[in-house]
């Protein structure tokens, strides 16, 4: 390891320089921000691979060589460090497993009469340009370009990490290569003239996923149905379009806004074939549409968490500041209880701020307090500079700040440049301490004297600028009227958890009658044989979405093990696991929910390294260790997470 200080070559391993003693630091985690210990190769904090660094480019050709041909790289090229270690270090990745991934298949329409016009060296260039920006949408969204195909390319979004919004994110690249090509028409067209068009077809399912090659070359690819009908869709697409299979289109709801085409004749399927025409971007969230939809069940359980809530907002509105965090498993109702205390205090004076952090949004300052911002002043994504400011300007008159010194700096938050010179000799850190004060002093202000509410969810993805904000504006609250309420997942841990006036709410499953009446009331006037009516209830273990999913997946098909919803979630957590752990897991699976200890020392390779994995699974909370049990005796959390990782496993 290279000192930063002295540039001595430290042994791998050591924590100070052993020339002038200076503290030897490791790159953070590139995923979650983490600090390692050195020679960790994966992060002891989310389990992402750590960023190695880039080998050299070889050497150029000697001038009495010809230059080669141009290739498209292999997937270690092309892809980022931390994805690239990710597909090629597991064991997974080289021998394949199941996944279910949202497939995205691109291609340029007429590039061949293109290329006759252009000449070989220009349209070279354009495909290169072409392609760079094909790649930055993708990898924006974490997904993988894994094959260039001439003039077009396969993406795979859900592996090899997984992700449980990969659906939502596969659209997301695709609106925003259409929105980068007709930003940069000119610059691709160059003096031709050319305009680019692209048609883009999408489909959601499970295919086999892993590495095909050989040691000069290795691809991570996708094979199976779900590929073909990606890759159909782009076809019978029209220039300019993006297509998405009746599948794609269950994940999206709300979040995505679909036109309906006419049944498709789609080669090698018998029947037609249902596809969709993506026009934007929703008006909603998915899960707000979801909580104010006509089809909502409803709200059974959570006294004791909703009592909690209203004793905390009273002392609040008397001018103790509180925050409160409300911590559980995914679909366990988060969102859900912030909805309905909302509903609870409609009538009272109230002034809320409501902000989400986004899967695909770690990387991004401010993401969450953004989105809060743009809901606030009603900022919409066509606006242009002058109507965004002159809505940021009546906001901050509203919260009684001074307009003319705050509005750069909101301006600039934004995204826009007008308005913005005076802060070009400022330093990053000074422009991000006026910001903060700025933010806490209209949070402070907009309530002139009623409660504010500020909320904030999915904060186990908040980006590490937004996480400083907000610990800032709890050291502001103490005495306000104001209550922050903040939703993570089971496992995330606040830094502010330790003031007096903090107060961490966990969601408990719900009991087996709640969850009964949540089941009949997604089947409304269907029913199940009440043999199906208790497996689902005793599969989804007191979780409300699980419920849902599963009551519906029954409904149509009673054959179901995990529905494509719920497998999605589960698998976005464990595909974080460091390698070791995720194969113990994958192995524990085919011996089932129960699992004594000497049968996994029978069949894990080195027996000596089971205690220190069993440990860390325990700890987070993937297994459970049976206190009472004569024998050592392990166990999943729960059943669905180990029909979820079974469902992986290649079957020969």
């Amino acid at each position: 390891m290279k000192c930063p200080q002295c540039q001595f070559e430290s042994p791998p391993g050591m924590k100070f320089c052993g020339q002038c003693g200076a503290k030897l630091s490791v790159p953070p985690c590139p995923q979650c921000g983490a600090e390692n210990p050195p020679g960790f190769k994966f992060c002891g904090e989310c389990g992402s691979p750590l960023v190695v660094e880039a080998s050299p480019p070889p050497p150029p050709p000697p001038a009495s060589e010809p230059a080669p041909v141009p290739q498209r790289p292999p997937v270690q090229e092309y892809t980022p460090p931390h994805l690239a270690e990710q597909v090629f270090q597991t064991r997974a990745a080289v021998e394949g497993e199941r996944k279910q991934v949202t497939v995205l298949f691109c291609d340029l329409v007429g590039s061949t009469a293109l290329a006759d016009r252009l000449g070989p060296e220009t349209m070279h260039l354009l495909l290169n340009r072409f392609f760079e920006l094909a790649l930055g949408e993708v990898h924006r969204y974490e997904g993988t370009i894994n094959q260039f195909l001439g003039d077009g390319f396969m993406a795979l979004f859900g592996a090899p990490v997984a992700h449980e919004d990969h659906p939502r994110r596969a659209v997301l690249a695709a609106l925003g290569l259409q929105k980068a090509l007709e930003e940069r028409s000119a610059e691709l067209g160059g003096p031709q003239g050319v305009d680019l068009s692209v048609r883009m077809g999408i489909n959601t399912g499970w295919v086999v996923v892993g590495g095909i090659g050989d040691r000069l070359r290795k691809d991570y690819t996708a094979i199976g149905d779900t590929t073909n009908l990606a890759a159909r869709l782009q076809q019978l697409g029209e220039p300019g379009t993006v297509l998405v299979s009746e599948t794609t289109s269950r994940f999206l709801q709300e979040s995505v806004q679909l036109e309906a085409l006419a049944p498709l004749q789609v080669k090698g399927k018998a029947a037609p074939v249902q596809a969709f025409r993506v026009l934007g971007i929703g008006g909603l969230p998915s899960e707000d549409a979801v909580l104010s939809g006509t089809a909502r069940s409803p709200f059974v359980g959570r006294r004791r968490e909703m009592t909690i809530l209203e004793e905390l907002r009273e002392r609040a509105e008397q001018g103790e500041g509180q925050v409160v965090g409300i911590a559980a498993e995914a679909g366990a109702g988060k969102s859900r209880l912030l909805y309905e205390l909302r509903r609870r205090f409609w009538n009272r004076p109230t002034v809320y701020f409501a902000g989400r952090c986004l899967s695909y949004g770690s990387g991004i300052p401010y993401h969450p307090l953004l989105s809060m911002l743009r809901n606030e002043w009603s900022i919409v994504e066509t606006d242009d500079p002058a109507v965004i400011t002159a809505k940021v300007t009546a906001g901050l008159g509203r919260a009684g700040l001074n307009v003319d010194e705050s509005l750069p700096y909101m301006l600039c938050l934004l995204g826009v440049q007008d308005g913005t010179r005076c802060l070009a000799d400022l330093s990053p850190q000074a422009l991000q301490s006026r910001a903060f004060k700025i933010l806490r002093q209209m949070i402070l202000n907009a309530g002139r004297g009623d409660l504010v509410v500020v909320e904030i969810e999915d904060l186990h993805w908040s980006d590490e600028t937004s996480e400083e904000l907000l610990a800032f504006l709890v050291e502001g609250i103490a005495a306000a009227r104001v209550l922050l309420l903040l939703t993570y997942r089971s496992g995330y841990r606040p830094r502010w958890i330790e003031k007096s006036y903090a107060t961490q709410i966990s969601l408990s499953r719900l009991s087996d009658q709640e969850s009964h009446e949540v089941m009949r009331s997604v089947l409304r006037r269907a029913e199940l044989p009440p043999e199906l009516e208790s497996l689902v209830v005793k599969k989804a273990e007191g979780n409300p979405f699980f419920l849902e999913e599963l009551a519906r997946s029954f409904l149509e098909r009673p054959d179901v093990s995990v529905p494509d919803t719920i497998q999605g979630v589960l698998m976005a957590r464990i595909d974080r696991l460091p390698e070791e752990h995720k194969r113990l897991l994958q192995t524990a699976s085919v011996l089932g929910r129960e699992l004594p200890l000497n049968l996994l020392e029978a069949v894990w390779e080195r027996r000596e390294a089971l205690p220190p994995l069993l440990a860390d699974l325990k700890r987070w909370e993937f297994l459970y260790e049976e206190p009472t049990a004569e024998e050592p005796l392990y166990f999943f959390k729960h059943g669905l997470t180990q029909e979820a990782v079974y469902q992986t496993l290649l079957r020969n």
